[in-house]
């Protein structure tokens, strides 16, 4: 008798669920090209925004300065060090600790981070944090990153849209 298997995948986050026995499960990944495929011809639209009347004028010139000060992976140099820079000076642990997950989401591809990435970033660039698993607890809390999955222990997580909010208010002037 074959163990039972589970191989997921949402479309939102880029995940897709099969369960069953390993060998149905292992044909339907050797057939994912096809489902990817499938899967890349269907866009789900964008929900529709109705502005009210007092907003109606200020809405369209809030959501393009939204969409231009947003970080997209477009936006990330490939240096950290040119990451980094576009922040200003007096950011405090915890904003380091965002800016730096964010970095490293962004080049991951799996679009998610665990703790020990952030930290082996962190280390790489001379910069200390006492503990960034504590860190990354709070930003958590604050619902500035969360948790996209879980691994026996391991914990990945995603930067949130207020988290990327909240690093367009620390960045440089100018």
């Amino acid at each position: 008798m074959s163990e039972s298997a589970t191989f997921r995948i949402n479309i939102k986050t880029g995940e897709i669920e099969i369960t069953g026995s390993e060998e149905f499960v292992e044909a339907r990944i050797n057939s994912l090209d096809e489902v990817l495929e499938l899967i890349s011809e269907v866009t789900v639209p964008p929900e529709p925004q109705i502005p009210t009347t007092t907003q109606a004028a200020t809405s369209s010139n809030e959501t393009e300065a939204e969409t231009e000060t947003s970080p997209s992976a477009d936006d990330i140099p490939e240096t950290f060090g040119e990451w980094m820079h576009q922040f200003r000076d007096d950011v405090n642990d915890l904003d380091k600790g965002l800016i730096t997950a964010l970095f490293v989401q962004k080049q991951a591809a799996t679009n998610d981070f665990k703790t020990s990435e952030v930290n082996k970033s962190l280390k790489d660039h001379g910069i200390k944090l006492s503990n960034p698993s504590v860190t990354l607890n709070r930003l958590v809390s604050k619902k500035l990153l969360f948790q996209t999955r879980k691994d026996g222990k391991l914990k990945y997580f995603r930067v949130s849209t207020d988290g990327q909010k909240h690093l367009d208010t620390l960045k440089r002037e100018g």
